[in-house]
């Protein structure tokens, strides 16, 4: 059985939870882990691929990616955060959650180009009030940040700091991997992503459109269930009521790696060159589920039949 490395945070959840709903019908195994972690266990070979940082991707030579799905966004995120206890173009020195290395490198660039300051970094233990008392401000990430208390403080989404610095959306993460990372298993995981996803339907690319069309007209008895136990599933998985995760996956997370997000995340390397990360200097081969033909797909459909 394959494996596959998510991070542990609501974000991610529409992306994995047909494999959740499936249990021990699931044509693949779930590892749980933090974003910095991610990236070993595909190095190792441990997962066939993971849902892996962006910055991991542009950072390490022959990474590959799924062609079409992603943890993006456009303007406001809400669970990547800068609290800051001073103005944004007073900062000086910014505890950062090592877990994150894309926030981490996103904040830099729009503190130093929206807010004309490069602060000095420390790490730290994701926890406000002991990062705000090393630093002038914070980044969190994940459910942390989401809820994180920022009364009195100052505050910049990261999301909406990207949009009001290049106008294009941003991609916060990936399905990422190496060799392992086959048009077959590039099938099964954006399958997994348009039907946690509320359903949404893949982007205009016409052959992407009949593949997907082939495989959800199959396997939609399969699915019927899903799509309503996915919210279950998450507001226990998460703590969050089901009304707050319905507005979050439908009008806050993208996890369709459109064009324009393709664009963004071309631009966040573009970036972060400029400000001096040098060792992102690599962009993933993109994999698409179009090259499965009709026998795979049925082999995919056997693998999760009810028996």
């Amino acid at each position: 059985m394959l494996s596959l490395g998510c991070v542990p945070y609501a974000n991610a959840i529409p992306l994995v939870a047909w494999f959740e709903f499936l249990a021990e019908r699931s044509p693949v195994a779930l590892r749980y882990e933090v974003p910095s972690r991610l990236p070993k266990l595909i190095d190792s070979g441990e997962v066939a691929a993971a849902l892996v940082s962006s910055v991991d991707a542009l950072r390490t030579p022959g990474r590959r990616m799924v062609a079409d799905v992603c943890i993006g966004s456009y303007g406001p995120v809400k669970s990547v955060r800068l609290l800051s206890k001073v103005p944004l173009n007073q900062i000086r020195t910014l505890a950062w959650d090592a877990s994150s290395l894309t926030s981490n490198r996103l904040a830099i660039i729009l503190l130093e180009e929206l807010h004309g300051v490069r602060p000095q970094t420390v790490e730290c233990a994701p926890n406000l009030q002991a990062m705000l008392t090393q630093a002038d401000a914070c980044i969190l990430i994940g459910d942390i940040g989401m809820f994180a208390d920022s009364e009195g403080l100052v505050e910049m989404d990261l999301g909406e700091g990207w949009r009001q610095l290049t106008g294009l959306p941003f991609v916060w993460a990936a399905w990422i991997g190496d060799q392992g990372l086959t048009p077959e298993l590039a099938l099964l995981l954006s399958t997994a992503a348009t039907w946690g996803a509320s359903g949404k339907e893949p982007n205009d690319d016409p052959l992407q459109r009949s593949m997907a069309r082939r495989w959800f007209q199959a396997a939609e008895d399969l699915f019927a269930q899903q799509r309503l136990w996915m919210l279950d599933f998450a507001a226990e998985r998460c703590n969050w009521d089901r009304d707050s995760l319905r507005d979050y996956y439908e009008n806050v997370i993208i996890f369709e790696l459109t064009p324009q997000l393709l664009q963004g995340f071309e631009t966040y390397r573009e970036k972060l060159l400029q400000h001096g990360f040098t060792d992102c200097v690599h962009f993933p081969a993109r994999v698409s589920g179009q090259a499965c033909d009709d026998s795979a797909i049925a082999s995919l459909l056997s693998a999760v039949a009810v028996p």
